[in-house]
């Protein structure tokens, strides 16, 4: 079974050195807060010299961000006097069957939501507010809840999720936060992330033309230019090369996965195997290859991880070790009710359908 991200990249032109990756980066200056309505506490006219600030997005349709939302509520306790938190609300659906709602919204979290509250827009409109503009956009941030840290200096510390704040506010309050080298990293991350999204854009146009031999040249060209980007690609270039219908150059790629680019990383070692092996694709690869990758995962994860066992045992069903795939299986549901899994029933029903195939003539 996989539950895993994917990444991507793209050649970079230019120096690295000067190239922004975005609009908005750490250790730039805050822009405004250019607000419809200040929903909740005191408006904030503008940034205060020696004053923190954290400014958060969010908006009442985002599970995450009622997840996000009290955990900021009780560091706004923590901090109180500190640093000021701001939630402002954006993206907003708001029509005239789904009227604005925000301030209902704060009501109703009441003691869960006590730090000031502002919306973005808080009437229908064709685009982005500014603040969507001014600081998710130009920050490259598509997605919510999302975070920045406003140091006392009025320059932009930190962007994350607001769950992963807690370190980055303390040290910027007790002023140990280095934004020097935070930055330094962020444009480098941000840059990587970027060339990633280009590439991946490349790559997916050349496969929806079927071009598969066009998307393996783009990898490699890339691959070429840096080694470190394999982790990303190789997965992708292993089966295009499947697609391509070069069988001996997949087999002899899914190697070199197997014992140089994901040999001590059991994530993806069973992405590969379960992307063979998965029932819903029509792709298919190496069914031995996939056995291999994920023994290997399972060992890594000490052999109690349901779903690397999962994927085990079901590519041990394919390559017809049945008794192996049983066993297996069996150990993965152990292992999916001691850790409550989600997909306990689907491993089960997988280890019933091997019983039944032994049980077959």
């Amino acid at each position: 079974m996989l539950i895993a991200p994917l990444l991507q990249l793209a050649l970079l032109q230019g120096s690295q050195e000067v190239q922004r990756a975005f609009e908005l980066m750490l250790g730039d200056p805050a822009p405004a807060l250019q607000v419809a309505e200040w929903v909740q506490g005191k408006p904030i006219e503008r940034f205060e010299p020696g004053q923190i600030y954290v400014v958060e997005f969010w908006a009442t349709w985002c599970v995450p961000c009622k997840v996000a939302i009290p955990h900021l509520n009780e560091l706004s306790k923590t901090f109180a006097g500190k640093a000021q938190f701001v939630g402002v609300s954006v993206w907003e659906h708001i029509s005239e069957k789904q009227p604005y709602a925000v301030p209902e919204f704060v009501k109703e979290m009441g003691d869960k939501m006590r730090y000031t509250v502002a919306s973005d827009l808080v009437k229908a409109s064709d685009g982005d507010g500014p603040m969507a503009k001014s600081w998710m956009a130009a920050a490259g941030q598509s997605g919510i809840p999302a975070a920045f840290i406003v140091n006392g200096e009025g320059k932009i510390a930190w962007i994350g999720s607001p769950l992963s704040i807690d370190k980055p506010l303390a040290d910027v309050v007790a002023g140990n936060w280095d934004l020097a080298a935070a930055a330094k990293k962020y444009a480098s991350d941000a840059r990587a992330k970027g060339v990633v999204a280009k590439l991946r854009d490349q790559v997916t146009k050349a496969k929806k033309a079927k071009d598969y031999a066009g998307a393996i040249r783009t990898i490699e060209s890339a691959l070429a230019a840096d080694v470190t980007l394999e982790p990303i690609f190789g997965l992708e270039k292993y089966f295009l090369l499947v697609e391509a219908q070069r069988p001996a150059d997949a087999a002899a790629y899914g190697q070199r996965l197997l014992v140089q680019v994901f040999a001590d990383n059991p994530n993806a070692l069973n992405q590969l195997a379960w992307s063979i092996v998965d029932p819903q694709k029509s792709t298919r690869g190496d069914f031995a290859l996939a056995v291999q990758a994920a023994e290997r995962a399972v060992n890594l994860l000490g052999g109690k991880d349901g779903n690397s066992l999962d994927t085990l045992g079901l590519a041990l069903f394919k390559t017809g070790q049945i008794t192996r795939a049983i066993e297996i299986q069996t150990r993965a549901v152990a292992a999916a009710q001691q850790e409550e899994s989600a997909y306990e029933s689907e491993i089960r029903a997988r280890l019933d359908e091997f019983k039944s195939a032994a049980k077959s003539p």
